[in-house]
């Protein structure tokens, strides 16, 4: 069964939008997006979020805490559980065109990309025990790189200069943070392995990273920088604390333009995301929920022109379907519009457009199945391209008869 196409429902708007993969920019690119899964662990819903607005748009539901942006931002590799186990998927930034890439009765979980965007490393046991296996990113080619040892390796992520993949694995009795080569040869634990552990995220050189440990009697985000290269020695990295509170925190993920973090804390009573300046400071806080908001990753970009999209005064009758008319463009030549009805003040219904091609002049239309209201009818759109940028908001009347 494929992983279910994304929901077209949003929680606000804010999406990014898909584009061909390319490989990274030698850059940080632009800050975009924060990718953050929320609800209930195994039931958690798989959202992005513009960490200065706070727009979001709902991608997946039946996801875990197991989803990142390739290098470019465009797309999203995540774990899904909808065929009653965990597999490996792919979608666009903005939740369309969802492909499934491994399919068998095991767990395949936790995807992260390569550099250049080519390949994604994942967990699965298929093999008996967890290991580490990296793909092609058109699923081909799925080889086991830790088979060679009787430990449960879990959560891999390449980092950005290619030269290692980080794993979590309790070859000492708890879950400990391992530094490996591409082929799986191992070469440095990080921190000690007599508290627990946990990678976090790399830095956008490639030269640091991100941990949350219990090293200090509850879980704190500590930064360790790597010097030298391979073979590294075993445990000699000094951790510096970066974000330190009486709660649990973490995970906390590097900004595409390494100038900020963001990190998760159950400070309040459940995990909600904060942003901080990366060498410290006040942090502010992005979401304000019941359920656990756990971030996952930050989208980079490198398209920073944003769309136009201008609503049109539409008509129609209630009860039935309505032509919502707009027009849209984008210097990509694509972009996918947001729409949302208001009766009044008050949202009534929100409809999103697929990625498609755009051309300024031209007006386009989405059909909105009506209900019998007795006030007046507006609608406002917004306007999203490949990279995630945003348009700014346009309204128009609905007039009904």
């Amino acid at each position: 069964m494929l992983c279910l196409v994304a929901l077209a429902l949003a929680l606000a708007s804010g999406a990014a939008a898909p584009a061909a993969t390319s490989a990274r920019s030698a850059t940080p690119g632009t800050n975009g997006h924060l990718l953050v899964a929320s609800g209930h662990r195994h039931e958690m819903a798989l959202f992005t979020m513009q960490p200065r607005s706070g727009d979001r748009l709902l991608l997946q539901y039946g996801t875990e805490q197991g989803a990142t942006y390739s290098p470019d931002g465009t797309k999203i590799a995540f774990m899904n559980n909808y065929d009653g186990d965990y597999e490996i998927c792919v979608m666009n930034a903005d939740g369309t065109g969802t492909k499934q890439l491994t399919k068998n009765s095991s767990f395949d979980g936790y995807p992260g990309w390569s550099p250049d965007g080519t390949k994604i490393t994942f967990t699965s046991n298929r093999d008996g025990d967890l290991d580490i296996w990296v793909m092609n990113a058109d699923a081909s080619e799925q080889t086991n790189i830790t088979s060679d040892d009787p430990w449960n390796d879990d959560a891999p992520r390449w980092s950005p200069d290619g030269r290692w993949i980080a794993i979590e694995t309790d070859r000492y009795g708890g879950v400990s943070t391992e530094l490996i080569t591409p082929d799986g040869t191992r070469q440095a634990t990080i921190g000690s392995v007599a508290y627990a552990t946990w990678f976090d995220s790399w830095s956008p050189d490639g030269k640091s990273l991100l941990v949350d440990s219990n090293r200090g009697g509850d879980y704190d985000i500590y930064r360790y920088d790597i010097s030298g290269t391979a073979p590294l020695q075993w445990d000699l990295m000094q951790g510096k604390i970066v974000s330190d509170d009486n709660a649990v925190e973490g995970p906390a993920i590097w900004s595409p333009d390494g100038k900020e973090i963001a990190l998760s804390s159950n400070r309040d009573g459940d995990f909600e995301v904060y942003v901080m300046n990366a060498e410290g400071g006040p942090q502010r806080q992005l979401t304000h929920n019941a359920v656990d908001d756990v971030v996952l990753d930050w989208q980079s970009l490198h398209d920073l022109r944003a769309p136009s999209v201008k609503a049109l005064p539409s008509r129609g009758t209630l009860g039935k379907a309505i032509t919502l008319r707009f027009k849209a463009s984008d210097n990509s030549g694509r972009a996918s519009v947001g729409i949302t009805v208001f009766l009044g003040k008050r949202p009534v219904a929100y409809l999103h457009t697929p990625l498609k091609k755009r051309s300024a002049g031209h007006a386009y239309t989405a059909t909105w199945r009506s209900y019998k209201f007795n006030r007046p009818l507006r609608f406002c759109a917004e306007a999203y391209d490949p990279s995630g940028n945003e348009s700014s908001e346009s309204c128009a009347r609905i007039v009904t008869s």
